[in-house]
């Protein structure tokens, strides 16, 4: 049969059959179509990418595939819970939020569909989010071309929306503030909010804390590792990031009580602050649980876990004899400059404020 002789009507419809090259038949709508299917199969046949469309799974069978790998990877060791959660949830938003994709046959996903169609979806919310989201159809396509169900990755080629980038500065958060939430905290919360906003530490250093890293003896936080965004253990964001810091009195006080009381069942990986089963946490669920039903108990507005480090910052900035330099390198950063940048704001303190202003009154009186 010629390659002219491929395509029959039938109905209306125009049925291209590709047999002879491992395919089967198609039925397309116009003759154009039919034409170019055509052509496409012959030269990716040619090319040895030919995917045949009629034993193309559509993505909702590309989904179970896939979230059966996912299954393998996390039996296996080589894929967090929280990471495997994370790849369902956005799996299923995608399913729902973008009409006719679980139909959809991933040969026919391209960058125009994926622009088109499911980015504006995905970025609904969030640009984090939206971003998060993305990361998980990207890897499920790249899933799909390793099983050969596409010629490659679409992702590569998307433009994806900027974020938008507002210069808030940090909250004003005082003292008696902080003090409030801690104390409205409860057992479970009360000593992690605390510990965050007395180092200063990011929350993947938080959660990843080990009991080695901390000389109680000393009042010495050494901070190592980190727990990186896949869920597992990692090591800190930059190598500023590896640094030590000194912890107050009552805080060394808080960290002995709780050592000795911490339950057998947390103790399995050393960790300080661990889950019950004794794996590492989710800030996620640090904010959810435990931050913000404090701030709500407190009747302060709630603030990001983010924000404890900012108040800690603000605290040695403002309220201490440190220079710039040794700040800075408690925080972990890597630039003075960033730290000034980003830190420099004043507490929402009005007896420091009236001493401040007291200065400057006798400063200026002449």
């Amino acid at each position: 049969m010629k390659k002219s002789e491929k395509i029959t009507k039938r109905d209306g419809k125009f049925i291209l059959d590709l047999r002879d090259i491992g395919g089967g038949r198609e039925t397309h709508y116009t003759n154009e179509e039919a034409m170019y299917a055509r052509d496409q199969a012959y030269a990716d046949k040619q090319n040895g990418v030919y995917i045949p469309r009629t034993s193309n799974p559509n993505f909702g069978d590309a989904k179970k595939a896939y979230q059966d790998f996912l299954n393998a990877k996390y039996k296996a060791g080589d894929l967090s819970e929280d990471r495997l959660q994370t790849h369902r949830r956005n799996i299923e938003f995608m399913l729902k939020n973008v009409d006719g994709l679980r139909a959809h046959k991933i040969i026919d996903i391209d960058t125009g569909y994926i622009e088109e169609r499911v980015v504006p979806a995905l970025f609904r919310q969030a640009h984090a989010t939206g971003l998060q989201r993305y990361d998980t159809l990207r890897q499920l396509l790249k899933y799909c071309v390793k099983r050969n169900w596409a010629r490659a990755n679409p992702c590569r080629e998307v433009d994806l929306p900027k974020r938008k980038i507002e210069h808030k500065p940090p909250p004003r958060i005082s003292r008696e503030d902080i003090a409030a939430i801690i104390q409205n905290a409860g057992d479970d919360y009360a000593l992690r909010i605390k510990f965050a906003a007395w180092t200063g530490v990011r929350a993947g250093e938080e959660i990843a804390c080990a009991w080695p890293n901390l000389d109680l003896e000393n009042a010495v936080f050494h901070v190592t590792q980190a727990r990186d965004k896949s869920g597992a253990l990692g090591s800190v964001k930059t190598k500023a990031g590896v640094r030590s810091i000194p912890l107050p009195a009552p805080l060394v006080q808080d960290l002995k009580e709780w050592k000795l009381a911490q339950p057998l069942e947390q103790r399995s990986r050393g960790l300080v602050f661990p889950t019950l089963a004794g794996n590492m946490a989710d800030v996620n669920n640090w904010r959810k649980r435990g931050l913000h039903p404090a701030c709500d108990r407190a009747g302060i507005p709630r603030i990001r876990w983010h924000d404890l480090r900012h108040f800690y910052a603000s605290v040695l900035l403002f309220e201490t004899d440190y220079t710039d330099a040794q700040i800075t390198q408690f925080l972990g950063h890597t630039s003075i400059d960033f730290t000034r940048k980003i830190y420099a704001h004043w507490l929402a303190d009005p007896r420091r404020d009236k001493t401040l202003a007291a200065k400057m009154t006798a400063a200026f009186d002449i």
